[in-house]
């Protein structure tokens, strides 16, 4: 089981819309896959209950409420032979519940907005965590995605500065389009619209998914039909043997 968390203290840099586009990429693809919510607001949980019975599966673990009559460890059960778990971080995340997210995690992504303000929260965001983790990080795999672009600024710029300069990747940049919302309205992913729609999204998802599979073997997607438009959007990754 690989555990891939979405994480970063700033609030409204699209942890949740990222979270939601992986679960929905990795069990399209047909992995057992899982989406935990530790966001008080549940909005990851809300999008798995707006999503038809016709599209892939997604086990849902809200996190973020202690459940009268279960214990944590129960509560948090992500199931049977589940493959991957996406794990959706709230903000403000600081001290020991940094520490323990930190202590779940297989692979981090960490998003940031291309503005100052989230540039100078990234950057202390890091620094916190490179404190408490410099002796544990090479146990993990840690990148960064710049999220909702428009087009390149001093500050993109910086980003990309920050992202040598800590030593942790940068593997991919998203722009700003409407698509993430509809998809987020419609319980859908970006990898369930049609490709007419959402093409250019799909290519910039693509090196993404391949570090993402640098470290998650790749496996045989689902054949359905309703999804035979995921067969557009895979790893390529000489290792990962996809059709």
């Amino acid at each position: 089981m690989h555990n891939i968390m979405v994480l970063n203290a700033k609030g409204g840099c699209g942890k949740t819309t990222i979270s939601t586009t992986l679960a929905c990429y990795f069990a399209g693809q047909g992995y057992k896959t899982a989406l935990m919510d530790y966001d008080p607001q549940n909005s990851s949980h809300h999008w798995l209950d707006m999503r038809k019975p016709s599209q892939p599966q997604i086990h849902s673990i809200d996190a973020a409420r202690s459940r009268t009559g279960m214990t944590r460890t129960w509560q948090l059960h992500t199931g049977v032979g589940t493959e991957v778990v996406v794990i959706d971080t709230p903000a403000g995340v600081t001290g020991g519940q940094l520490v323990e997210l930190f202590n779940k995690a297989d692979t981090i992504l960490i998003p940031v907005m291309p503005n100052i303000i989230d540039l100078q929260a990234v950057e202390g965001f890091l620094t916190e965590l490179m404190r408490f983790a410099k002796n544990r990080l090479h146990s993990k795999r840690i990148a960064m995605v710049i999220n909702r672009v428009r087009f390149k600024t001093a500050t993109y710029e910086k980003i990309e500065a920050l992202s040598s300069r800590m030593g942790i990747p940068l593997i991919g940049s998203l722009r700003d389009t409407h698509n993430y919302a509809i998809a987020m309205e419609s319980g859908m992913g970006i990898c369930e619209m049609k490709n007419s729609v959402s093409s250019k999204d799909r290519k910039q998802w693509q090196p993404i998914i391949n570090w993402l599979h640098e470290a998650i073997p790749g496996k045989e997607p689902v054949q359905e039909a309703k999804f035979a438009e995921l067969q557009g959007w895979q790893p390529e990754v000489k290792s990962v043997a996809l059709s």
